[in-house]
């Protein structure tokens, strides 16, 4: 029996739903969905990591999920790792496409994205990766840094209509079966300390701080 084709929209430190090319792309293929993260064990056990900055990505996931409801759709987690989840995947459906922002972050993630090239070159899976901010991946000078930097920044905004979609939905067995190890207790609940993950929250603390926090800021 034939496997469906779908496109996989694979969040990494995007956890956003506004001004988001890899939605757009996927948009695009005309294909069925899946928007994808994964709490990868070895990055949250990494040295530069914290409980906060985990319990802000699963707070800033809940917040996507909110948006995502009256679309019938979600993003569906995991906590393993990422070739564990895509080669899951790749086992239940065609993979034809992955969208995702390129992440310039530690040598354990730039290690991770070379095995998935790879591997989605070996299973003949299209990855775009599209640039997340004005840092240049691999770049061997500086020269003419700012101007790459002014172009990015001064691209316009990606408009993502959510309602154009066909969001592929998991069968609840298959992905609980899929799933991984329970997430850990402490990410999954509040700290009022700190500032609270999600893109609402993220556009209300730039608007008090342009409109009155930015005052006596050095």
């Amino acid at each position: 029996m034939s496997k469906e084709a779908i496109t996989v929209v694979w969040f990494k430190r995007d956890l956003r739903l506004t001004d988001h090319e890899p939605l757009q792309l996927a948009l695009q293929t005309k294909l069925p969905v899946l928007l994808l993260y994964c709490f990868e064990p070895s990055i949250m056990q990494y040295h530069d990591s914290d409980v906060r900055h985990w319990r802000f990505v699963y707070e800033s996931v809940q917040a996507m999920q909110e948006r995502l409801k009256p679309y019938n759709a979600q993003v569906y987690y995991f906590h393993r790792e990422a070739p564990e989840v895509f080669s899951l995947l790749h086992e239940k459906y065609q993979l034809k496409y992955v969208f995702s922002h390129q992440e310039v972050g530690t040598q354990i993630t730039y290690d991770r994205d070379i095995v998935m090239g790879k591997w989605f070159g070996l299973n003949q899976i299209i990855w775009k990766e599209s640039r997340l901010n004005g840092v240049i991946r691999k770049l061997k000078s500086r020269k003419d840094w700012q101007k790459r930097w002014e172009e990015t920044m001064l691209k316009p905004i990606v408009k993502v209509d959510l309602s154009s979609f066909t969001f592929l939905n998991l069968s609840a067995d298959w992905y609980a079966a899929s799933f991984g190890s329970a997430l850990p207790k402490e990410i999954q609940h509040r700290n009022p300390v700190f500032q609270e993950g999600g893109e609402i929250i993220a556009w209300r603390y730039l608007m008090s701080f342009l409109k009155e926090r930015h005052v006596n800021y050095s």
